[in-house]
């Protein structure tokens, strides 16, 4: 598996992580959700919205891959550094994945994944 592809599993298992703390928070508030309803407030429920960012940077880096486009492939790669490494806490995502990373430990572990298959991936890249 190379390294882009291990960094794309690992945003997809931080974004389910994410995707299921949101869903947990959204329960205590109006009850139990589906699977259904949690993939239908993921489009459209305000209370998920701001986890259509990294969702947006997951479907650009598979756009990129497809293409075999590098350059785009590197530029979603560093957009999904600097939405993650370190989060900016001052930022509506930021602020809300922060809070995901204290109240979900798998959001930690998949954090911690995808950190590292960041690390691994900028290792790989040739010195420019």
């Amino acid at each position: 598996m190379s390294e882009i592809d291990v960094l794309r599993t690992a945003l997809l298992t931080l974004h389910r992580a994410l995707l299921h703390a949101q869903r947990i928070e959204a329960e205590r508030f109006g009850g139990r959700m589906t699977a259904a309803e949690t993939l239908q407030a993921a489009a459209d429920d305000l209370r998920f919205s701001w986890l259509r960012t990294l969702s947006a940077l997951v479907t650009e880096l598979d756009a990129a891959r497809s293409a075999a486009d590098e350059q785009q492939i590197a530029a979603s790669v560093e957009e999904v550094a600097a939405l993650l490494d370190p989060p900016d806490p001052d930022s509506a995502f930021g602020a809300r994945y922060l809070k995901a990373l204290q109240m979900h430990p798998e959001a930690v572990l998949a954090h911690r994944d995808v950190t590292a298959a960041l690390a691994r991936w900028k290792a790989s890249r040739p010195a420019s």
